[in-house]
Formats: structure tokens, C-alpha cells, sequence
């Protein structure tokens, strides 16, 4: 059983990375290489660093008014068994959002991402195609339940910039 997850980063409140205030985690490595990527820097599987899945799932559970957590990355379906434990240790009345390049028809033929895609509330999933307006454009959304509805993710260009100390950290959607 996976007892850390590799990341690149997160945030403990986001108001820009899926509907309502969210604790969103940047997964490293993703081997898709979509051009015009703007996350390019999680891309190497060797980068970013390992944390403890329970430590991480008790700074989520710990957080205050946050609606749910958005996984993000690099790509989260490569790291399935790790996602997968976090999911049983954080708190269920969060709603999960998922990211991922993969298309619908390559995670359907993996048993271990479509058991992780059934625990998440809402998935976008296909590659990043920078010549659509908007990154949610040619990518197919999959709805489980109704804790996330179609609605709250229509595309949306917002920006959050946060700076704690020496550290700026620019996130959401913006145009270029």
C-alpha cells in the first residue's frame, strides 16, 4: 500500500480551481507532453517530493471552509494507488475534482484508473489542446452523483496570486 505520494506543490484554499474554495494537489510526472502545456514544470517524474498520504489527508481534513479538493498535475492517474489512499482517508463530505490528459477511453481500459475515476465527483479528462480557447475545450466531462454539477465547471478565466514569504504562487486560468 502506498505510504507517500509524489507532488509539485499545493494549496490549502484556492477560489479558482473548481467550484468553491478548494484545497488543490499538484501531482509530479506526467509522461503526456501536450503541447503547449502550461504546467510543464510537473512534468518530470523525478521532480517535485514525496509526502506522507496520511499527513496530507490530515492537513486536507484539518483545513477550514473548504468546499473540496482538486487534483491536479501532472497527471494523477499515474499514481493510482497512491490517489486512491488518500481518498479513503479524507473527509467524505469534501467533493473531489480531477484533472487528467488521459482520454476516457484510455483510462477505461485501466481497472486501476476507472476504480479511482468512480470515487471522484467530476473529471475532466483528455489532452491539453492549446489551439481551443479554453483548456476545459475538447476535453469530456464525467459526473458522478450530483455534488458537483455541470454548471459550476463551465470554463472560467480567473487568476489567484499568493505570496507567503519569498514565494509567489500564481494559479487558475488566465488569458496569455
Amino acid at each position: 500500500m502506498a505510504e507517500t505520494i509524489r507532488l509539485h506543490n499545493i494549496m490549502e484554499h484556492s477560489d479558482v480551481n473548481g467550484p468553491g474554495k478548494r484545497f488543490v494537489i499538484w501531482v509530479q510526472g506526467c509522461p503526456l507532453n501536450c503541447k503547449g502545456c502550461f504546467n510543464k514544470e510537473t512534468h518530470d517524474i523525478n521532480g517535485g517530493f514525496d509526502m506522507n498520504i496520511a499527513e496530507l489527508a490530515a492537513q486536507i481534513n484539518q483545513t477550514p471552509d473548504i468546499r473540496g479538493i482538486t487534483l491536479s498535475g501532472g497527471e494523477p492517474l499515474l499514481q493510482t494507488e497512491a490517489v486512491g489512499r488518500l481518498l479513503d482517508l479524507i473527509n467524505y463530505h469534501l467533493d473531489i475534482l480531477l484533472f487528467s490528459g488521459y482520454s476516457y477511453d484510455e483510462v477505461k481500459k485501466s481497472p486501476q484508473k476507472m476504480q479511482i475515476l468512480h470515487r471522484i465527483d467530476a473529471s475532466l479528462l483528455g489532452r491539453y489542446n492549446q489551439t481551443l480557447p479554453h483548456p476545459f475545450f475538447g476535453k469530456k466531462l464525467v459526473l458522478n452523483g450530483n455534488r458537483i454539477k455541470k454548471e459550476e465547471l463551465k470554463p472560467w478565466l480567473n487568476t489567484e496570486i499568493i505570496i507567503q514569504g519569498d514565494t509567489v504562487q500564481i494559479t487558475g486560468l488566465y488569458k496569455k
